[in-house]
């Protein structure tokens, strides 16, 4: 398929393609959509793989066209370059006490063992999940930067921090800020294997064509023992049913692979990594959204006001959470040795 983009200054085309998990091209049609945010042309199916369950959105942009779903006026490439002051307070003595952090004295190793129970349960909240336990030489990496948020606020907490994003205005923000970011992407970035004690994919991975791939790139980044941390969009998410194709997290045609807890699970598996922990994020800045894009669908003001309610919001956010249906997963997975991995 292939269309004048106006949006873009091109050529923008379409192509199909297969499951990136197990390679069948027999898939069944689940819904459709078109670009709400910068208004591509087309109109962009989501489909499940009859083999193994993975959706995608099919047909996807050919590499060359990839570029052209990022306009300049693209969100996340929009904010500031990222800057970020040192943890304080009850945060910074859990990360010391809890996950290693280079950020002060930890307690004496007899009375460590006591208060590490309250230390995890400061970072089990979502404030603190992000924060990736401290191991060898402190190298982390965030792929999908953008302008380098997340990069700066591990550096301020002890990490020397990398950012790897395709967004060469979000990549001369994060530089102009002074953090370590490179254009590129995995698998093509020119970092040396196992040059790397965590790798963190927030909201990213759906994006890439090959999951699959771009995971494998980051395991053989990971020194033996190092530690991902990938955040996506949930697919089967509680209320993704009720908004259809006003769902925020499905965002066609950007988003490529869409992800549940279980697709996920087995994506990280293949890749070589084992799953560690799971956390439900509950995303009501989706459902918020979700109900802004059925405003303007619908011209009706009642979901205008609905999307402003924060107790509305807050309730069906906590809903999805309870019932194990969240608008996004936050998984924490190891590396794999070497006889686990799977081929």
């Amino acid at each position: 398929m292939t269309a004048a983009g106006a949006a873009t200054g091109g050529a923008w085309e379409l192509r199909p393609v297969p499951c990136d998990y197990c390679g069948s091209t027999e898939a069944d049609p689940l819904l459709s959509g078109r670009d709400r945010a910068h208004g591509l042309p087309g109109e962009f199916s989501v489909v499940v793989c009859r083999k193994c369950g993975l959706a995608r959105t099919d047909p996807q942009p050919t590499p060359e066209s990839l570029g052209m779903a990022y306009p300049k006026s693209y969100e996340d490439h929009q904010l500031r370059a990222g800057v970020a002051a040192p943890p304080t307070g009850l945060l910074r003595w859990a990360l010391v006490n809890g996950r290693d952090y280079p950020l002060g004295r930890p307690a004496p190793p007899g009375l460590r063992m006591l208060v590490r129970p309250l230390a995890r349960l400061v970072l089990n909240r979502r404030r603190g999940i992000g924060y990736v336990r401290y191991q060898g030489q402190g190298r982390l990496l965030d792929f999908g930067c953008g302008t380098g948020k997340y990069v700066a606020r591990m550096a301020a907490a002890g990490w020397k921090a990398a950012g790897l994003d395709l967004s060469a205005k979000a990549v001369r923000a994060a530089r102009a800020a002074g953090l370590e970011v490179r254009e590129g992407t995995l698998p093509g970035a020119d970092y040396p294997p196992e040059s790397f004690d965590a790798v963190t994919m927030w909201a990213s991975l759906e994006h890439v064509p090959s999951p699959l791939a771009t995971l494998r790139a980051a395991c053989a980044l990971l020194r033996p023992g190092g530690r991902l941390l990938v955040c996506c969009p949930c697919l089967n998410s509680l209320w993704a049913p009720w908004f259809g194709s006003a769902w925020q997290g499905l965002q066609l045609p950007r988003h490529l692979t869409h992800f549940t807890e279980a697709t996920l699970r087995r994506h990280l598996e293949k890749a070589g990594f084992a799953v560690q922990r799971v956390w439900a994020d509950g995303r009501p800045g989706f459902i918020r959204r979700s109900f802004a894009l059925l405003a303007a669908d619908t011209g009706r003001g009642i979901h205008r006001r609905l999307s402003r309610s924060r107790f509305l919001v807050g309730l069906m956010s906590l809903a999805g959470i309870l019932t194990r249906r969240p608008g996004a997963v936050i998984v924490l997975a190891r590396r794999a040795a070497p006889s686990a991995q799977t081929a």
